[in-house]
């Protein structure tokens, strides 16, 4: 316990192939709604910016909790390994969601065309 948990989620390759992808999809949109090119790509670049630091600089945890009376010497690295387990699932949760919330929404954030929601 008591351990700093660090992960690496994609590869350079992988974030550059998004970055060219939301670029292409934006200046598609845009251009059917006559925004600048320039302008798109820009923000384009941010949300990649953006997307980059949710998913890179999730800041180190620290997991600390009290094992409860009599658990057996033996079983002390299965419940941690459990622990820390649930910690990083409850983690890669948080940030699948952060991720789709602003994926869902960057039309809407990066082009002059508002989706309209249903009344």
């Amino acid at each position: 316990m008591g351990e700093n948990i660090r992960v690496t989620f994609q590869s350079e390759h992988d974030w550059e192939r998004a970055r060219v992808q939301w670029v292409e999809d934006l200046l598609a949109v845009g251009a059917l709604f006559g925004d600048d090119e320039s302008l798109l790509r820009a923000k384009a670049n941010r949300v990649h910016q953006l997307l980059r630091r949710i998913v890179e600089d999730v800041p180190a945890v620290r997991i600390t909790a009290r094992l409860p009376d009599g658990v057996p010497p033996e079983q002390i690295p299965l419940l941690s390994a459990a622990i820390r387990e649930a910690a990083l699932k409850a983690i890669e949760a948080s940030m699948n969601h952060s991720v789709r919330l602003v994926m869902a929404a960057i039309f809407d954030l990066c082009t002059s065309k508002l989706r309209r929601e249903p009344s």
